[in-house]
C-alpha cells in the first residue's frame, strides 16, 4: 500500500505545482496542522476538507507568484509519506522574496490524506519520523524522484 500511497502524494503535488488544490486527494474529516510558523496566525491546527480549504486559501493569499515543489518524497513503510517541499513566492504585502524548505507529512488511508502535518522546519520534521537531517538514498527508506 506505501507505493500507492507515495502515488497519491506525488500526483497531489503534481497539481499543486500547476496552482491547482482539488480536494479529490483529501478525505473530508482530514487533520491538517501547521506546526512551527515563524508567524503565529499561521500556526494551527485544522479539521475537515471546508476548514482546510479555507486556510489553504488565506495561506494562497499571503503571496505572490506562490511556487510549491516537492523536492523529496520518503515513503515510510507504513500509512505515511514525507514530502521535502520547497516555498518559493513574494509577500503579497511586503513584495520581499521568501524560499524555503519545509516538511510535509501525510497520514493516507484508502488512498486518500486523513492528516497533513506541515512542519515550517524540515529538520524538524525529519526529526519526528526517525529522520536524520541530511538522509542519504542508502537509507532503505524509498526515496522517490524529486529534483534539486
Amino acid at each position: 500500500m506505501s507505493q500507492e500511497n507515495v502515488e497519491v502524494v506525488r500526483a497531489m503535488y503534481e497539481h499543486w505545482a500547476r496552482g491547482d488544490f482539488p480536494a479529490s486527494f483529501i478525505d473530508s474529516d482530514v487533520k491538517h496542522s501547521r506546526i512551527g510558523a515563524q508567524t503565529p496566525d499561521m500556526e494551527g491546527e485544522w479539521r475537515g476538507i471546508e476548514a482546510l480549504s479555507r486556510e489553504m486559501v488565506e495561506y494562497l493569499h499571503a503571496f505572490t507568484d506562490l511556487r510549491i515543489e516537492a523536492e523529496e518524497i520518503i515513503d515510510l513503510d507504513d500509512d505515511r509519506v514525507l514530502v521535502l517541499s520547497r516555498h518559493t513566492a513574494r509577500g503579497k504585502l511586503s513584495g520581499a522574496p521568501i524560499d524555503h524548505e519545509l516538511g510535509d507529512l501525510f497520514t493516507l488511508r484508502a488512498g486518500k490524506v486523513v492528516r497533513y502535518d506541515s512542519y515550517w522546519d524540515r529538520a524538524e520534521a525529519m526529526k519526528t519520523v526517525g529522520l536524520s537531517e541530511t538522509p542519504s538514498r542508502d537509507t532503505g527508506r524509498g526515496y522517490v524522484g524529486g529534483e534539486r
